[in-house]
This record gives C-alpha cells, sequence and structure tokens, in this order.
C-alpha cells in the first residue's frame, strides 16, 4: 500500500514553503516489513571511489536503477528514474518519481529510443522475450519493440479487497498473479463532521489472477509483499512480514522458511526494486538470515550456512550455474541532511562460493553510494546498480563487473 514519508507530518508547515526544505523530502523513510540487519560493521576495504579494474560504468547517460538481465544476457532491462513524472502531484510523493522502463544490450548500448513503461519493473517472463510491469496497480507486459501483449487493472482497492501493488507472472497459465486480502461486515462511524472510522472483518487471503485463485493463505497477507516464482514455477517464494514463505502448487502446501533479510535498509522497497533467492534448477534458495547466507531447500529440510558477514548485508543472488553466491554489503552513515535517518552506503559487491564456510571475496571496491538490486548477467559478470544520497534520486548508475577466476 503506498504510505506517506511519516515525517511528513512532523515537519512545521513554514518548512514547506522554504526552499531550502525541498532536500528534507529526499528517501522517504517508509517503514517497510522487511527485516533489517543489525551486524557490527568491520571491514578492511579502503574508502576508494574509484572502480576496480573489472568494473564498467553501463550508464553513464541514463539515471536508472534496477537492472535486471534477460535469459541470455543478452539484454538488460532498467528503470529509468528522477523525479517530476508527468501527471504526479507535483509535491514530495512517489507520485513524483519517475519509473521509465527500458533495455540496453549487455554493453550499455541503449535500445529503446522511448520508454516502454511508465511502471516499476518486475522481470522478464521465463522465455527472456518480454518485460512485466507494474505500477499504481496496473500491469502491463511487453516486448523489447514495444509491443504490448497486455495491459489490465488490478481489481481496486476497496473497503472489501486490498490489493499489492506488485505482480508477478506464470507461463504456465500466461497469466499474471498478485496479493490479495478480502474482507466483510464493513462498518463506517461517523466521529466528527467529515471524519470516520472504519471497521471490518478479515476473511481471507490468496494469491490471485484474473483466472480465479492460485493459493489460499492462512492469515491476512501483506499487500508490500513481494511474489517471486522459481524458475520451473512449482514454487512461489512469498516475503511478506520479514518471513520467507514457500508455496508449492505441486502438493498445495506452504513451509515457512523463517526471517529473512534483503536490504539493511527500511526504505529499499520504496522504489520497488527485484530480488530473486532462487538457483536456476529450482532445488533450493540462498537467503540471508541472523545466522548468514544460507542455502536451503524449498521445503526446508535442507539447510546449509556458506558465509557469515561481518558487515551489514543484503541481496544474495546464486550464479546460473549454481557456484557462487553474489552479495553486497554495507556501511551506514547519518544522512548529510537528515542527521537521525541512515543512509546504507559504503557498498561493497562480494562472491562466495557455494561449499559450507567458504571465504568470501570483495569484486568491487567500497563506494559511497548504495546498492538496491544485484543479478547475474552470466557466470561470470554481475550487473548491479549504485544510487547516490542525492536529492530525488537523481544520480542512480548501472555498472557490471567482471569476476575474476
Amino acid at each position: 500500500m503506498l504510505r506517506l514519508p511519516h515525517y511528513l507530518f512532523a515537519f512545521p508547515i513554514v518548512l514547506l514553503i522554504c526552499f531550502t526544505s525541498f532536500a528534507y523530502f529526499y528517501y522517504p523513510p517508509i517503514q517497510t516489513e522487511f527485516a533489517s540487519a543489525k551486524s557490527e560493521i568491520q571491514t578492511n576495504q579502503s574508502n576508494n571511489q574509484k572502480a576496480s579494474a573489472g568494473e564498467v560504468l553501463l550508464s553513464e547517460t541514463e539515471n536508472a536503477y534496477n537492472p535486471i538481465p534477460n535469459k541470455d544476457g543478452s539484454l538488460i532491462a532498467y528503470v529509468r528514474t528522477g523525479w517530476g513524472r508527468p501527471g504526479g502531484s507535483g509535491g514530495f510523493g512517489r507520485s513524483n518519481l519517475v519509473t521509465d522502463v527500458s533495455v540496453m544490450d549487455s554493453n550499455g548500448r541503449i535500445l529503446t529510443k522511448q520508454p516502454l513503461a511508465d511502471a516499476f519493473l518486475q522481470g522478464w517472463t521465463p522465455d527472456g522475450k518480454h518485460l512485466i510491469c507494474a505500477r499504481d496497480w496496473r500491469y502491463s507486459i511487453f516486448s523489447t519493440d514495444g509491443t504490448i501483449l497486455t495491459s489490465e487493472r488490478l481489481p481496486d482497492d476497496s473497503d472489501s479487497t486490498e490489493v499489492s501493488e506488485r505482480v508477478a507472472f506464470l507461463s504456465t497459465i500466461n497469466s499474471v498473479i498478485w496479493l490479495q486480502n478480502n474482507y466483510t461486515n464493513i462498518k463506517r462511524t461517523k466521529t466528527a463532521p467529515g471524519s470516520e472510522y472504519m471497521t471490518r472483518d478479515f476473511v481471507r487471503s490468496v494469491i490471485q489472477s484474473p483466472k480465479g485463485e492460485i493459493a489460499k493463505y492462512n492469515s491476512r497477507l501483506n499487500p508490500d509483499g513481494i511474489l517471486i516464482p522459481s524458475p520451473n514455477e512449482r514454487y512461489l517464494a512469498l516475503i511478506g512480514r520479514n518471513n520467507l514463505e514457500i508455496y508449492d502448487r505441486q502438493n498445495e502446501t506452504w513451509t515457512n522458511l523463517g526471517k529473512v533479510i534483503i536490504h539493511p535498509s527500511d526504505d529499499w522497497d520504496y522504489i520497488k526494486p527485484m530480488w530473486n533467492p532462487w538457483f536456476g534448477d529450482s532445488s533450493r534458495l540462498a537467503l540471508l538470515t541472523a545466522s548468514g547466507i544460507i542455502i536451503i531447500s524449498p521445503d526446508g529440510k535442507t539447510k546449509q550456512t556458506i558465509f557469515k558477514p561481518k558487515q551489514a548485508s543484503g541481496l544474495p543472488v546464486p550464479s546460473p550455474d549454481g557456484k557462487f553466491i553474489a552479495f553486497a554489503t554495507f556501511e551506514p552513515r547519518a544522512m548529510k541532511i537528515r542527521k537521525d535517518l541512515k543512509f546504507w552506503g559504503g557498498s561493497t559487491i562480494w562472491v562466495v562460493p557455494v561449499v559450507a564456510n567458504s571465504v568470501a571475496r570483495s569484486i568491487t571496491k567500497k563506494n559511497e553510494d548504495t546498492t538496491f538490486s544485484l543479478n547475474w548477467l552470466n557466470n561470470h559478470t554481475l550487473v548491479f546498480d549504485r544510487i547516490a544520497e542525492d536529492v530525488f534520486y537523481k544520480k542512480a548508475r548501472i555498472w557490471k563487473v567482471e569476476i575474476s577466476q
């Protein structure tokens, strides 16, 4: 659900008309349900902002984030961002966040002259031919030449229905799916002129598609949750209120894999980047928990700890061949314009072999920016974003890095 930054209500009204207050609304501190890492920062990496030998800037002219490669790694979809979105409120709300979906090749050559969609990027269809996007409860699926396969609205949020903004796609039913809570016995009571409160009874939660229910859930779902199908689409990973749960579509069962950490920042979900923990054969997931980076089966019966980072970490992703896990570490600092808030910069990308008690090695220099998205382009190359501590997401870039053997 969309929420206003909580500190908007705390500032004196006079600040809103001062030019100098403009920067206070950068990185709205939305409080999401994703778990936060609380690790002691220990590092021997120098604070060198220059790129390492293997790093390549892909988006020198693009202010962009959330790079997601297609199946063969030949194309990278991404979101061009900034502030001042046409049709926005003109103020400080997320309606003003620019989200132009575009495509480049693996060398950074931009292939789309015009944005393909004004939406958040959810990913590619399994065949790597079409993009899945959603924003403001409208979703679309289209090819890289802009041909739209489908563009529809999700069910409207109402007193009786609560619907997620994110969607996922299942090729087995050729349809998007989303999270939905249903309510009954809606009652509105007036408390004063122009004021009222609502009560309602929860009925049930489902994973829904336009064609019908995919799965029932035994309690109220987090409408800000993320659905991530496994590559073979047998399983659906659901990240909701801290925990990651797996729905087995074949056996029609749920398994709770416990609390996980996607990113240490509570603001990670605000601009809707994506993360995918699945191994390519759908047999395991790479997760970050309080005990470290683990490899776990969808039923939770097989579990192995690979590495325990000494720093705040996030975004663990398996390589296509399943031999390595990449992840990012962060060093928080007080924001320049809001000392009471943290900016999770000092980011470094690491890889670790999929072997118990392995040693991780850094493949980038520590950078003052943060990283919200990390993916494998192929078995020896990673693609990721770097987002600066700058007002209204004015500086975001896409990089790739080769992994030396």
